[in-house]
């Protein structure tokens, strides 16, 4: 068994009554708490995998009652946020995303059409910054996104039509 660390957003705080229950129903390496405004429970728990200790950590929480939104997400990244991971300036990245720099091909932000802050996601930074500029760096785990994808589906799913057809492409 590994250990595995992750926090889901949870719907709401739970009550007091409500972490005695959790802590019956297995939750007994969480913390539950407030992080940025958002109520949390971080773990870190043992299992086979991360996508295990995912899927009983979801279903324990669920199981008094409260909902699990998604986790906190270390896929999304800023430019900022690029630059720190790989050792290189703001300015530097910018320069690659718009071509001015490198041979171009940059992974497109997930919100192009935003005014504002751009988010890029880091799972499809990491390969283009190894190919093209050499630099190693920590992925996160493919696992930790599609969980995340999952838990937010899952939020929707009462109200988009034929949801069958869509959740077909996840097992196809």
């Amino acid at each position: 068994m590994t250990m595995h660390t992750f926090t889901l957003v949870l719907d709401r705080s739970p009550t007091d009554d409500e972490v005695d229950a959790l802590f019956a129903a297995g939750c007994d390496d969480a913390a539950f708490g407030v992080d940025g405004g958002l109520p949390v429970a971080e773990f870190d728990r043992q299992a086979a995998t991360i996508a295990d200790a995912i899927a009983t950590a979801v279903r324990a929480v669920e199981s008094v009652g409260l909902t699990a939104l998604r986790l906190i997400d270390q896929d999304l990244v800023t430019l900022a946020d690029i630059a720190e991971r790989v050792g290189q300036s703001r300015e530097s990245i910018r320069r690659y995303v718009t071509g001015e720099r490198g041979p171009g091909g940059f992974p497109p932000p997930v919100n192009p059409a935003r005014d504002g802050a751009l988010f890029y996601r880091w799972s499809e930074v990491v390969p283009w910054v190894s190919r093209h500029l050499g630099i190693s760096v920590p992925q996160v785990d493919p696992s930790l996104v599609v969980a995340n994808l999952v838990l937010q589906a899952r939020q929707h799913r009462g109200h988009v039509p034929h949801m069958a057809a869509l959740s077909d492409l996840l097992v196809a």
